[in-house]
C-alpha cells in the first residue's frame, strides 16, 4: 500500500502515526551517540530536513516516549539497532524561527517569550511541580529554570535547538549593529549560551543544534565554545537531504502506478537537473537532493502527472529572497563581483571558513563560504587546501539570475517590464522570431552605456541575455552548453512540462566601440563568420539533432547595438 507524501511534515510522531512515508535517517542517531563529543552543531541550508531530524532525535531520546518506541521506530534502522541511551533523557527543545527582529527590544522580548514557552511545555509534558522566575534577562530566567528543574528530576536533559541562527540571519544584512550588540560579550544571546554551557556542568548531558550559517556560532564562541561542528564531516554528509537511492525509494512508495522505465528515467533526470548537486563534505559519498524541493515537485506530480509550473517552492523562494540581502553585507562591490563571476561561469575557489565574525574583516572567501552554507554554492572538488565551488543545480541558478535582474534594474535606473521580456521569449517559442528580445537587450545596453562601459565585455553581454532568458519558464536555459564539437553560448532547450514550437541556440559576439572605430566593418564580418562557423559545427551534434524546429542565430553586438542578427539553416 502506498504511503502519503510527507510534504511540510516536520513532526516525526505525527508523520509515523498518520502513515506518511519516512525516509529513514536513523542510522545517524547511532553515529551521533557514538561521536566523541556530546555537544553537536550541524548546519544545512533552509528547508533541508533539519526540523524533522530534530523531531526524530527528540522522540528517540524522550523518556516519555518509551512505551511508543516500537510504534515509532520499529521499522527503522535504529529500531533494529537500539543504542544504550534510548528514551533516557528529558528533552528541552527550542525553535528560534519567527522572532520579531524589528528592534533590539522586540527581539529580546520575543526571544524571552520563546524560551519561556519551551520551559512551560517542558514542565507540562513531564508533569513537574516547578516554578521559575518570570522576569529578568533571558540568561537569568534560563539559569533559574535549570536550577529549579534540577531539584525535581532524577535524569538529565538533552537540549535540542532548531534554527539557532534564524533571527540572526534575518537581521544580519540590514542591521549589523543590532546583530553585533546581541552577540557581544554583554549581549542577551551570548549570555543565554553561557548559561547553557554552565548547564552542562550539572544537568545538561547532550546538546544538538541546527542552523544555516556559522556567523552567529563564531560570534558566540567565547560564550559557548564546547560544541563540535559536524557540518563538513564526511561521515555526516548524507544525514539531511536525499540521496539518489532515497529519491527512488520515495517515488516507488508514493506513486500509485508503476512507472515505465522511460517515465522513471525522465522524472529522475528532471529532479537531478533541478534539485541535486549538493556536497557539503569534500569526501562525502554522494551529492544530495534538497528534500523539500523533491517533496514539492512530487506533490504536483502526484496530483497532475507532471511537475509544478515554478521550479522553486514559494516557501523556499521567500527564504532565499531574504538571503539575497546577504549580497549587501560588508563589502558590497566585492560581493557583486562574486555574483557576476558565478553567473559568467568563472572558476570560483575558496577556503571554506568554519566560522566568521563581523568584527573582523569579511573577506571574499568569507562571502563565498557564506553562499556555500546558504546552499547557493556547493563543493565541486577539493584542490589542495581550497575548494572549487559551483552552483548546485538549475533551480538555484534561476534564483541567481532573478537577483541579477533585480540588481540590473537598479543599476540602469529603469524598470524593464518583466512581461515584455517574457513575451519576447514566448515569441521565440511560438513564432521562431527573436527581434523583440534583441530590442530589450539593446535597451538595457543603451542605459548601461550611458553609465559605465569599462567592465563591459562579451561575457557581460551574454550575462544580460541569459538573465532575460531565465525570466521565462518556457525553456531550460543553458550557457556554455557543451556538445561534442564545442560550447554553445546560449541554448534554449526542452523544459519538463513545456511544449514550445521552436527551440533555439545563439552564438554571440561583442565588439567594443574602440575596436569598431579602429577596424570598422572588417571586424564585424570576422565575428559574424566566426559565429556562423561555430553554429554550423554545433548543429550536427547528437543532442541538437533530436530537437525539432531548432533556430540557430549568430548575433554580433557593437557597443549597445545588435548589428548582426543572422539565422542559419
Amino acid at each position: 500500500m502506498n504511503k502519503k507524501l510527507p510534504y511540510g511534515i516536520s513532526n516525526f510522531k505525527n508523520l509515523i502515526e498518520d502513515k506518511y512515508l519516512y525516509i529513514d535517517k536513523t542510522e545517524y542517531i547511532e553515529k551521533i551517540e557514538n561521536f566523541h563529543s556530546p555537544y553537536i552543531t550541524f548546519l544545512r541550508p533552509r528547508r533541508f530536513g533539519k526540523s524533522l531530524f530534530t523531531s526524530v532525535l527528540a522522540n528517540y531520546y524522550d523518556i516519555n516516549e518509551k512505551d511508543n518506541f516500537e510504534k515509532l521506530f520499529g521499522e527503522t534502522y535504529i529500531g533494529k539497532n537500539v543504542t544504550k541511551e534510548k528514551n533516557s533523557y528529558y528533552i528541552l527543545k527550542f525553535n528560534f524561527t519567527g522572532l520579531n527582529t524589528d528592534t533590539k527590544e522586540d527581539l529580546e522580548k520575543t526571544f524571552i517569550r520563546t524560551i519561556k514557552d519551551s520551559f512551560n511545555k517542558f514542565i507540562e509534558i513531564y508533569n513537574l511541580d516547578v516554578s521559575y522566575i518570570q522576569e529578568g534577562s533571558a540568561a537569568s530566567i534560563f539559569e533559574n529554570f535549570l536550577t529549579q528543574v534540577s531539584f525535581k528530576i532524577k535524569g538529565q536533559i538533552y537540549v535540542i535547538i532548531d534554527e539557532y541562527d534564524h533571527f540572526a540571519n534575518e537581521i544580519l544584512s540590514f542591521q549589523t549593529e543590532l546583530f553585533s550588540s546581541i552577540v557581544s560579550k554583554t549581549g542577551f544571546v551570548r549570555k543565554f549560551y553561557e548559561v547553557l554551557k554552565k548547564g552542562t556542568e550539572f544537568i545538561v548531558k547532550r546538546i544538538f543544534m541546527t542552523g544555516v550559517s556559522p556567523i552567529t556560532l563564531d560570534s558566540l564562541t567565547s560564550g559557548f565554545n564546547i560544541s563540535d561542528d559536524l557540518t563538513r564531516n564526511d561521515s555526516f554528509n548524507e544525514m539531511m537531504g536525499f540521496t539518489k537511492k532515497e529519491v527512488m525509494d520515495l517515488i516507488k512508495n508514493i506513486v500509485p502506478k508503476t512507472l515505465k522505465k522511460t517515465e522513471l528515467k525522465e522524472l529522475l533526470e528532471t529532479l537531478q537537473k533541478n534539485y541535486n548537486g549538493y556536497l557539503f563534505a569534500s569526501d562525502g559519498k554522494e551529492r544530495l537532493f534538497n528534500s523539500d524541493m523533491i517533496l514539492y515537485y512530487m506533490k504536483s506530480y502526484m496530483n497532475s502527472g507532471k511537475g509544478p509550473e515554478s521550479l522553486i517552492d514559494k516557501n523556499i523562494a521567500t527564504d532565499y529572497g531574504k538571503l539575497g540581502k546577504m549580497f549587501d553585507l560588508k563589502n558590497k562591490s566585492a560581493n557583486m563581483q562574486v555574483l557576476e563571476d558565478v553567473l559568467k561561469g568563472e572558476r570560483i575557489t575558496a577556503r571554506i571558513t568554519e566560522g566568521f565574525s563581523l568584527e573582523k574583516d569579511f573577506s571574499k572567501d568569507d562571502f563565498k563560504s557564506l553562499l556555500f552554507y546558504l546552499g547557493m554554492l556547493t563543493i565541486d572538488k577539493k584542490v589542495l587546501d581550497r575548494s572549487t565551488l559551483k552552483v548546485p543545480n538549475y533551480a538555484i541558478k534561476g534564483l541567481y539570475f532573478e537577483y541579477f535582474n533585480k540588481k540590473l534594474n537598479e543599476t540602469i535606473d529603469y524598470e524593464i517590464d518583466v512581461s515584455d521580456i517574457e513575451d519576447s521569449i514566448t515569441e521565440i517559442a511560438l513564432e521562431g522570431k527573436n527581434e523583440n528580445l534583441i530590442k530589450v537587450v539593446e535597451k538595457t545596453l543603451n542605459k548601461l552605456s550611458n553609465r559605465d562601459y569599462i567592465k563591459f565585455d562579451e561575457k557581460y553581454v551574454k550575462l544580460i541575455f541569459l538573465a532575460y532568458c531565465f525570466l521565462s519558464k518556457i525553456y531550460l536555459v543553458k550557457s556554455e552548453y557543451e556538445v561534442e564539437s564545442g560550447y554553445i553560448d546560449i541554448a534554449l532547450l526542452k523544459q519538463a512540462n513545456m511544449e514550445p514550437t521552436y527551440f533555439a541556440i545563439f552564438q554571440l559576439k561583442y565588439i567594443t566601440k574602440a575596436e569598431y572605430e579602429k577596424e570598422g566593418e572588417k571586424i564585424i564580418e570576422e565575428k559574424k563568420k566566426e559565429a556562423i562557423e561555430q553554429l554550423q559545427k554545433y548543429k550536427a551534434s547528437q543532442e541538437l539533432m533530436g530537437l525539432p524546429n531548432l533556430k540557430k542565430w549568430a548575433l554580433v553586438f557593437v557597443n549597445d547595438s545588435c548589428v548582426v542578427n543572422s539565422e542559419i539553416e
